[in-house]
């Protein structure tokens, strides 16, 4: 996520089933990378399908399902997604359909219940991915 930042683009479409792991690769015992960029676009890409929603339900940031253009805050929000998925195991919102109600949910600011067993500085970060305010969220090069 940090190189599609860097270069100036947004996923779009950011969930742990788009994180493949290469066993192939040289190094050290293979590497992560971030896949399924058929979706992804320059940041300053004003076309209209900025505007329409892609995606898994639990991972898209509430401000999109508001109306607003994807944005690298909005990729932060799925990266927050995906950090509580590891703590658990479990994708987020699992136990409940992915319909319009949970989308007034997340509008309403539900978030997945953190677990006592998650470290304090990890659940703050994880916290602040999801902040209701896009501008609030951290920078992938911050985290």
């Amino acid at each position: 996520l940090e190189a599609i930042h860097n270069e100036n683009f947004i996923h779009r479409d950011f969930h742990s089933g788009n994180i493949l792991f290469d066993s192939n690769d040289t190094y050290k015992n293979g590497k992560w990378k971030t896949g399924d960029l058929g979706l992804s676009q320059a940041v300053n890409n004003n076309r209209l399908s900025n505007n329409e929603i892609y995606g898994v339900i639990p991972y898209i940031a509430p401000e999109i399902f508001k109306g607003s253009k994807f944005t690298k805050e909005a990729d932060i929000y799925s990266f927050g997604m995906i950090m509580w998925e590891l703590t658990t195991g479990c994708k987020p919102f699992n136990n409940i359909k992915h319909d319009h109600s949970l989308i007034y949910k997340i509008l309403d600011g539900e978030r997945p219940k953190i677990t006592e067993d998650t470290p304090e500085c990890y659940a703050n970060l994880m916290k602040s991915c999801w902040d209701p305010d896009p501008k609030k969220r951290p920078s992938i090069k911050e985290i």
